[in-house]
């Protein structure tokens, strides 16, 4: 449980989680540092800060490539954190994630309307105006 807090934290940061989209978009070979600090627009000590923090929450890999080194998503820790946040999503609906209630379950009970002044109509399933209104 602790992992996923501290992802969902690092992830709760504007920057982190904007460096984090990029890094999506990138696909599994991932951005070098410098590419990453062009679209991002941030001083690079902030920008180091930030990879840091994604890297040791384990929601990216840094991989060293000659004198440069390339963040990419780490895909399997990230499945699971979605895995995590999905996993009970409408389970009481049906019991099974994602599914549609059965025919008569999760349906919402319609508020009894207060009487209307005067009395005279009392019938909740008519929704037509008062006569007054009709012309």
């Amino acid at each position: 449980m602790k992992r996923y807090v501290d992802q969902l934290a690092a992830l709760g940061q504007s920057g982190r989680l904007e460096i984090f989209r990029l890094l999506v978009r990138a696909g599994s070979r991932g951005s070098c540092v410098d590419d990453i600090k062009r679209s991002v627009r941030m001083p690079g000590s902030t920008l180091s800060h930030h990879l840091d923090t994604l890297a040791r929450c384990g929601l990216l890999r840094p991989e060293r490539s000659g004198r440069f080194v390339y963040y990419a998503v780490h895909w399997p820790e990230a499945a699971r954190l979605i895995r995590f946040l999905t996993e009970d999503c409408c389970c009481k609906m049906s019991g099974r994630p994602g599914a549609r209630p059965a025919a008569g379950e999760g349906r919402r009970r319609r508020r009894a309307r207060p009487a209307r002044r005067g009395g005279a109509r009392t019938d909740e399933s008519d929704t037509s105006p008062p006569r007054a209104a009709r012309r």
